[in-house]
Order: structure tokens, then sequence, then C-alpha cells
């Protein structure tokens, strides 16, 4: 038992001498760390809203590519992310979709013909 702590204080030593003793290390303040949060959350909306697929086609038609829309948005400061994560925030859930009518209106002539025509 005695040869493993004599191995252990030497690996304790050898690590010690390879450690840097220049590590700085400062108070983070909680409002530093709570306005970062949301920072970091609204550029990975803006990031998922320009990667969906809808999106990525509209930006294609105005000859602009998934990966250019990206960079410009990594390039944004933080204050112009957030403006437009709050414009994404206040978009309509759903938006204009045609097929969404089309499939409820032969869902529910389906439910009427069961209905109706069953009895």
């Amino acid at each position: 038992m005695s040869r493993l702590y004599k191995l252990l204080v030497k690996l304790l030593i050898v690590s010690m001498i390879w450690v840097p003793f220049s590590v700085q290390s400062a108070m983070v303040g909680s409002d530093q760390v709570a306005a970062s949060v949301p920072d970091r959350v609204n550029r990975d909306k803006v990031l998922n809203f320009i990667s969906r697929g809808d999106v990525a086609k509209q930006f294609e038609s105005l000859g602009l590519s998934a990966s250019t829309a990206k960079e410009r948005v990594n390039a944004m400061t933080q204050d112009e992310i957030n403006r437009l994560a709050g414009r994404i925030d206040a978009l309509p859930a759903g938006g204009d979709s045609t097929a969404a009518w089309v499939a409820g209106i032969i869902i529910v002539g389906i439910i009427i013909w069961l209905v109706w025509y069953q009895k």
C-alpha cells in the first residue's frame, strides 16, 4: 500500500508542475449571466427560423443561399438579433396555408359522408 501512496504522490507532484499557475479568476455578476441567456436564445431563434424549409426557399427565390443568410445572422449585432427575434414572435402562427384548408375540408367531407350515408 505504501508503494501506491508513493506513486500517487509522485503523480500529484508532476501534475502540479505542469498546471499553469497564472490562471486568473474574477467574480461574474448575475446581471451578466442573466443578460447572456436571452441573447443566446434569441440568436438561436433567428438561426432556427432561417433554417426552416419555407424560409430557405424564399431566400433562394430572392437569390440568397441559406449559408449566406446564416453568415449574415452571425455578423449581426445583439440589438439587431433581439429586434428580429421580437418580429419572429409577432408573426401569426400557421400563416396562410391553403393545404391545411383543403385537408380540413376533405376531412369534414369524409366525416359528413360517413355519418349521413352509413345509416
